[in-house]
């Protein structure tokens, strides 16, 4: 639990820990509280939302993760976009590929492009970025990602956040030689993961 704490960037509540971690949310707050009451954890007021008493969200003391900026400003650009006007899905998918064109100019494109080193080189990138991500089947085409940098937003807003991470995935694998696609993402497809297709 703590290493789950760890990994995310931003204060997290119990329902997107339970989620994450497959754990049923009576088991993750008893896990949580004692992490607190040792010193490991600290709790945090969720701002209000409407009527009732705001949530606790909980954070690990010490160090972020080395990406904690883009994930921050990922995470803050999708509680602005569910509240927007416009075209939620259109600007989520537009914001997640301004995010690519950044990620793919900082880390360079493949050496040889193609649709098969497009898919590695973006589960490379996932990988750098925390989501864990293993791949499944022929071609490497489906792939499963173990761990969300955005969780207390995905959990909260998960059309916004999965359009952000379609847009990246798929700005990304088009520059790397993966052609026209349109990736699919399951979000929460079993306890504790997502599932990502890179193609048809």
């Amino acid at each position: 639990m703590l290493d789950a704490l760890r990994r995310q960037p931003d204060p997290v509540g119990i329902d997107a820990l339970a989620h994450a971690t497959a754990r049923h949310p009576n088991t993750v707050r008893e896990q949580v509280n004692w992490l607190v009451a040792h010193g490991e954890v600290i709790r945090i007021r969720q701002p209000r939302d409407g009527r009732g008493r705001p949530a606790w969200l909980y954070q690990a003391r010490g160090p972020r993760p080395a990406d904690g900026e883009y994930v921050e400003l990922a995470a803050a650009l999708a509680w602005q976009l569910q509240d927007s006007e416009a075209d939620t899905r259109a600007e989520a998918m537009a914001a997640g590929r301004r995010w690519a064109a950044d990620l793919v100019d900082r880390k360079g494109v493949t050496p040889d492009p193609s649709p098969a080193a497009a898919r590695r080189w973006t589960v490379e990138l996932m990988d750098e970025l925390g989501y864990g991500p293993t791949t499944e089947g022929p071609d490497d085409l489906d792939v499963v990602l173990h761990r969300c940098p955005l969780l207390q937003a995905a959990h909260r807003f998960p059309d916004v956040v999965c359009a952000v991470h379609l847009g990246m995935v798929q700005a990304v694998l088009e520059s790397n030689g993966g052609g026209p696609v349109e990736p699919q993402l399951t979000p929460f497809s079993a306890p504790g993961e997502c599932r990502l297709r890179l193609g048809a």
